[in-house]
């Protein structure tokens, strides 16, 4: 792990040598080392290691080329070392020079692993800069006035602006998890940009450009001959074996979940074929006296199954709130764990006990879960499979069913009616966010937009893709980065791996997209209409033109006689004013599916089973009840 910083004078200008000193400084807890820095008039490059192997530590920083034409300033771990012709004892920083000497501005796209780097070539005149595809390492930078500055972190960054001033639209994306395809340039301080992942920028004399190289295909298909679990198989060792590379004690968080425990139980396995010259390998568990919180049990087995020395760190009781200023300034955002406390014990003894490389489970949730496989079920007209897979992966993750069917169904909705919804029911913006701070972000515009708007074919892919590319995920890895950076410490993620990323997305099922006659035709076929007309309509009336009419036809016509007469006697200020009637805010319709959906799972009404004539009846009745009891209220 490194801290890397930089400034380029497009105007020719010398860069001031108290400048760099200042980024140094401000990146000295990233790297313990060495610390270097260079300058030749317009450029000037900051580098602080923290040495993972022995290469590294032997090379001067930053990295130079035999005739003196390149500068560069890494921080990260390359994984296809031999694809590049890396020798045994040759170090990433020499390995990507020269691979640039080969394939110039497509170097980006060449490189395999976790990185951020800045390369200058002076035979061009022009800086380089790339961020690995999923964006595990940070690189954050401010091009203003015609200087372009870079720094792992933002504080480096900060001298540079006239003043420091948040971005307001993207503290109210956080707060609402509003975050839409954009942000994931954008930082909470204004001026301050992020290299998106998967993307480079060429910075030259007329600024800076950016480039994406690197994005999954929606349309790539597995071929017929790939085995996908032992293709799955061989790429998860191969994902845990490049992050093993270090000459240093390696540490697993272990919680006794499959995440951590597959990848410490593959990491044992990989350790032991390498033999002596392995470096240790230990695993340290968080446990609180709560048996219902207490993981050691489960750790301890894996300990002992792969035969490494395990730790368990005692959780902290401690409020959330003390120190949090501290963890706030420290992380450089208001994205923080509730147990800082304990995760910073966690991460001391880690430290104390020579590790400097950490593995993590994280991504495991984001790669692997299923909810939008439970969409297409429902897509593919599979209501009873659906039921049955929602009921079995909620009993086996701890999950409420109805949690889990519901963010399943919440997919189907068209992107107008999750907006119209969320105005209409809970306000946009809703009565605890100032209106004018959300009127000058255009929070409106913003919720209106689709999540992201990658074409996939099936409702799997976008939900794994979507929990994967989601700024504030990146944002929340960030977090975990500088906590761990600040003790010492280089994380790394073996299940976000963008090889494993790529198969998984592929796998996927493939149905076809939401669209109005396929959400017509879902809601005739799961008997859904009494549910879904009442929000269409108010929808409709509220933006004319905004529902395609043929689908809000065939949706009145699947509701029923009475509850249609009921609900065009409702106003939208009389629906906006809807209490105690329990809408959901992710889901018009939600709250309600989620009743019948728990009944479907748990068909019972009363102590006594119900048939499904039974079962119906005594829904619409409760519906019934509600909604007369609204228009009582509402009717003068």
């Amino acid at each position: 792990m490194s801290g890397i910083a930089g400034v380029y004078r497009t105007d020719g200008h010398a860069v001031a040598a108290c400048e760099l000193d200042a980024m140094s400084g401000a990146l000295a807890h990233r790297g313990r080392d060495a610390a270097g820095q260079w300058s030749d008039g317009p450029v000037g490059l900051v580098h602080r290691l923290l040495a993972t192997t022995r290469a590294s530590a032997a090379v001067e920083h930053p990295v130079t080329d035999a005739a003196g034409a390149m500068r560069l300033v890494w921080d990260g771990r390359l994984d296809n070392r031999d694809e590049l012709g890396a020798g045994a004892d040759e170090s990433d920083e020499a390995v990507v020079m020269r691979a640039y000497t080969r394939f110039g501005d497509d170097l980006p796209s060449r490189l395999l692993g976790d990185f951020a780097f800045a390369l200058w070539d002076a035979r061009h005149g022009r800086l380089l800069c790339a961020r690995d595809r999923l964006g595990l390492k940070p690189f954050h930078y401010v091009w203003r006035d015609g200087v372009f500055r870079f720094a792992s972190e933002l504080r480096p960054l900060l001298a540079a602006l006239p003043r420091v001033e948040t971005d307001d639209e993207m503290v109210l994306a956080f707060l609402l998890r509003e975050f839409r395809p954009g942000d994931e340039h954008r930082t909470f301080v204004a001026g301050v940009h992020r290299l998106a992942p998967g993307h480079a920028l060429v910075v030259d004399r007329d600024g800076p450009r950016r480039v994406r190289y690197w994005a999954p295909d929606p349309a790539r298909r597995l071929g017929v001959e790939v085995q996908l679990i032992e293709r799955f198989r061989e790429l998860f060792r191969a994902a845990v074996a490049a992050r093993l590379r270090t000459d240093w004690p390696v540490a697993a968080l272990l919680s006794g979940g499959l995440d951590s425990s597959a990848i410490v139980g593959t990491a044992a396995r990989i350790f032991d074929e390498r033999g002596e010259s392995s470096p240790p390998l230990e695993t340290f568990t968080l446990f609180t006296d709560d048996r219902a919180g207490d993981e050691r049990e489960s750790a301890r087995a894996v300990s002992a199954a792969t035969g490494l020395k395990g730790h368990a760190v005692r959780r902290i009781d401690a409020d959330p709130l003390d120190g949090l200023d501290a963890e706030v300034d420290a992380v450089e955002g208001p994205i923080v764990d509730p147990s800082h406390h304990t995760m910073a014990e966690c991460l001391e003894a880690i430290r104390d006990a020579g590790c400097r490389v950490v593995l993590s489970g994280e991504g495991g949730d984001q790669l692997l879960d299923a909810h939008g496989h439970f969409a297409d079920l429902l897509c593919g007209g599979r209501p009873i499979r659906f039921v049955r897979d929602v009921r079995a992966f909620a009993g086996w993750y701890g999950a409420s069913v109805r949690e889990v069917a519901v963010g399943a169904i919440a997919m189907l909705a068209p992107t107008v009616i999750k907006y119209w919804g969320k105005r209409v029911f809970r306000g946009a913006p809703p009565p605890w966010i100032n209106g004018v701070t959300a009127h000058r972000t255009g929070l409106r515009r913003r919720v209106r937009m689709a999540r992201h708007s990658v074409p996939w074919p099936s409702y799997a892919q976008w939900d794994t893709w979507l929990s994967l590319s989601s700024p504030y995920f990146g944002l929340k890895l960030e977090a975990e980065e500088r906590r761990a950076a600040r003790a010492g410490l280089e994380l790394r993620y073996p299940l976000l791996d963008s090889r494993l990323v790529e198969l998984v997305l592929v796998a996927r099922r493939d149905f076809g997209g939401d669209n109005w006659p396929a959400f017509a035709d879902l809601v005739r076929r799961t008997a859904t209409g009494r549910f879904v007309f009442p929000a269409l309509h108010l929808a409709e009336q509220l933006a004319p033109g905004t529902i395609d009419p043929l689908a809000l036809k065939e949706i009145e016509a699947a509701a029923p006689r009475r509850l249609r007469k009921l609900v065009r006697a409702t106003t939208p200020p009389s629906a906006q004013r809807l209490h105690p009637y329990p809408f959901s805010e992710r889901f018009v319709w939600a709250t309600s599916l989620k009743e019948v959906l728990l009944e479907l799972a748990w068909p019972h009404v009363g102590d006594r089973r119900a048939s499904p004539r039974r079962f119906l009846a005594h829904q619409w009745e409760r519906i019934r009840k509600r909604l007369r009891r609204f228009v009582r209220s509402r009717t003068p």
